[in-house]
């Protein structure tokens, strides 16, 4: 089960800024698992990163 889902739009792949995250209020509720966000023009490096209920994290890196 996915705690919480964050996003890094400019990731330099050293260090993650959160510039979108997804972390519901309650423990009850559920991630939305559907977002739209701004890409800058220039080429970059989207950053995802998912922390399931246990605190395992991925991290997944898309060049755009």
């Amino acid at each position: 089960m996915i705690d919480c889902v964050l996003i890094d739009t400019n990731y330099d792949g050293n260090t993650f800024h959160i510039v979108y995250s997804d972390v519901p209020q309650k423990k009850t509720d559920l991630i939305q698992g559907k977002y739209e966000i701004e890409i800058p023009k220039e080429k970059t490096k989207v950053a995802v990163k998912i922390i399931d209920m246990l605190g395992e994290e991925v991290i997944k890196v898309f060049e755009i």
